[in-house]
């Protein structure tokens, strides 16, 4: 028995240009049936003497709205398992505009959270896959510490998972990682398998391959409306209009917009931009772990070793900036207040860095109130996003997630913390 997508038989032509792989257009004469989505036909003025022709409209089984990490990974993992999938973005593949932009991102099973601890290592074994598949190193591993209360929490569900850690002295930190500043008998958790994602370099790679398994990937190509129709979705561009069996909506920052009008209840999500500085390191041959600093209170830091074309060690806060619309980006302004916090901050802890620092960049945080994604399925839409600034590490696993949803399938993490419709999300 064919599968769904298997069984069209039509003349396909592309929306204004050749057919590329993985979609079509359907282009029919008078004397063919057509069913637009109202129902009726909808037909062109003939030419003199010829035939009238109805308006096209293109069809495929799953479009992904969103070419950033998570939307990249989706349509992958579609094409993989051979599903007909057209993948749209609205500005150039790879800007720097979102969320998935830049050299590096950190990739750790430490959290306070048994939950992420468990959704970390199946994360690690999609990164190892990946990696095969691309035939190119994605991931880093360099070790990570844990500095602060917080460290605490991470060590015991790190262990309720079975997670190899351990506990080094103020001696031991110093004699591995001289970069790094412990204080007088602090201990700092150390988890071995802790890494740093080549962020740009795997978005790109997963691309290629979800082109190579015959994915259409279509940039400079914003849908304007998406609007589910019973058992399908109508995606409006302003080239045409596409039809699909489902749609995967991983727009980011502009998820919210596009999905008012087209959800029961559009979840409540908060678009921010955020701040990260690179520093040189004093001895470029010392080896430097991630690490993450859980205060008591206040910001909580973070630094990124500099590999994969970095310009340096990475610091920043995960703190939410300022809310601002997408649509009034790119936000390329520094914040000199920030940059002032971020040297104090390697002066104290940091003491392989030159706080001079080297270079800045931007990049949008979009946040739910309790910092868990969405992952979920309303009809025929699939909503993934609300990412909140700590989805990277798990890019490829959500890809999975939210194929698997499209194509009927549960996931195996707990589907009520990731509802589109938690009261997290729903209260205003």
């Amino acid at each position: 028995m064919s599968a769904p997508w298997q069984s069209h038989d039509q003349r396909t032509l592309s929306c204004g240009a050749s057919t590329p792989e993985g979609n079509s257009v359907t282009i029919r004469h008078k004397d063919e049936k057509a069913v637009p989505r109202d129902g009726a036909s909808r037909r062109s003025p003939a030419a003199p003497g010829g035939p009238a022709i109805v308006a096209a409209v293109e069809r495929v089984e799953v479009a992904v709205v969103g070419a950033g990490l998570i939307g990249s990974a989706t349509a992958r993992a579609l094409a993989a398992r051979g599903v007909p999938v057209l993948l749209f973005e609205q500005f150039g593949l790879g800007h720097d505009r979102g969320s998935s932009h830049g050299a590096t991102r950190i990739f750790r099973y430490s959290h306070p959270d048994p939950c992420y601890v468990e959704m970390a290592v199946r994360a690690g074994e999609a990164w190892a896959a990946l990696a095969a598949d691309a035939g190119e190193e994605l991931l880093v591993r360099t070790g990570g510490l844990d500095a602060g209360p917080g460290a605490e929490d991470c060590a015991r569900a790190l262990a309720e998972c079975g997670v190899a850690h351990s506990w080094l002295t103020e001696r031991q930190v110093l004699a591995r990682f001289p970069g790094i500043g412990a204080r007088p008998g602090e201990r700092m958790l150390f988890q071995p398998d802790t890494g740093v994602c080549l962020a740009g370099r795997t978005v790109a790679a997963l691309q290629r391959l979800a082109r190579r398994d015959g994915a259409a990937v279509r940039a400079g190509a914003p849908v304007l409306g998406v609007e589910p129709q019973g058992d399908q979705v109508l995606l409006r561009t302003a080239a045409c209009e596409v039809t699909a069996r489902v749609a995967v909506v991983t727009a980011g920052p502009w998820a919210q917009g596009l999905l008012t009008g087209a959800l029961s209840q559009v979840p409540r999500l908060t678009v921010t931009v955020q701040q990260v500085r690179y520093f040189a390191a004093r001895d470029p041959a010392a080896p430097w772990p991630t690490l993450i600093e859980w205060p008591p209170s206040g910001l909580c830091w973070y630094a990124v070793p500099a590999v994969g074309g970095a310009p340096g060690v990475k610091v920043a806060a995960h703190v939410p900036g300022p809310a601002v619309d997408p649509g009034d980006g790119p936000f390329t302004g520094i914040d000199p207040a920030l940059e002032d916090e971020a040297a104090d901050y390697v002066r104290d802890r940091l003491p392989g860095l030159d706080p001079a620092g080297l270079a800045a960049e931007t990049c949008l945080y979009t946040m739910t109130a309790d910092e868990d994604f969405v992952l979920d399925r309303e009809g025929p839409l699939v909503v993934g996003g609300g990412c909140s600034g700590h989805a990277f590490k798990f890019g490829p696993l959500l890809g999975e997630f939210l194929a698997g949803l499209a194509l009927g399938h549960d996931i195996p993490v707990p589907r009520e913390r990731f509802a589109l419709a938690r009261p997290a999300l729903t209260k205003r």
